[in-house]
């Protein structure tokens, strides 16, 4: 497990890398990668389903990537970039292009579906949690920053 992590770091630095994120929160970003896999991994293990897993790690990663936005003064889209990489199924996309090279259609639509389903809760967590940040950040500076 350790060296499945280490291995999630550094694709979140090397993401970073390429898209050319500011050195000084690329850090930041591999940890965030990091913390989305390490939430999706946790709760497979515990045997939650995939597409659950993935909704809940990439919900702490949105959540984790409004934070550090907030807290460094940087757009959070720099954070979430890396973290979602981790959790994109692309040893499911793989498997079911090769059931279709097969020929076997059955397996193939059930591995299409499995990985369609996973990427909409990929990109539902993190809409989710960047969408309640927000309103309660907006809630919080409506009402005043003392009573939050």
């Amino acid at each position: 497990m350790v060296a499945k992590i280490a291995a999630v770091f550094v694709m979140g630095t090397a993401v970073g890398i390429m898209y050319r994120i500011p050195r000084k929160v690329l850090l930041y970003g591999a940890l965030n990668a990091t913390l989305g896999w390490v939430v999706t991994a946790l709760l497979i293990s515990a045997g939650t389903n995939a597409v659950a897993a993935n909704f809940f790690g990439s919900v702490a990663l949105g959540a984790a990537s409004e934070a550090l936005a907030r807290l460094l003064r940087t757009p959070a889209i720099v954070f979430v970039i890396p973290g979602f990489f981790p959790l994109v199924p692309g040893r499911e996309a793989y498997t079911t292009m090769r059931y279709l090279v097969e020929g076997r259609y059955g397996p193939a639509l059930e591995m299409a579906v499995l990985t369609m389903l996973t990427a909409g809760a990929i990109a539902f967590g993190i809409f989710v949690s960047i969408t309640v940040y927000r309103l309660a950040l907006t809630y919080c500076l409506n009402r005043g920053a003392d009573r939050c």
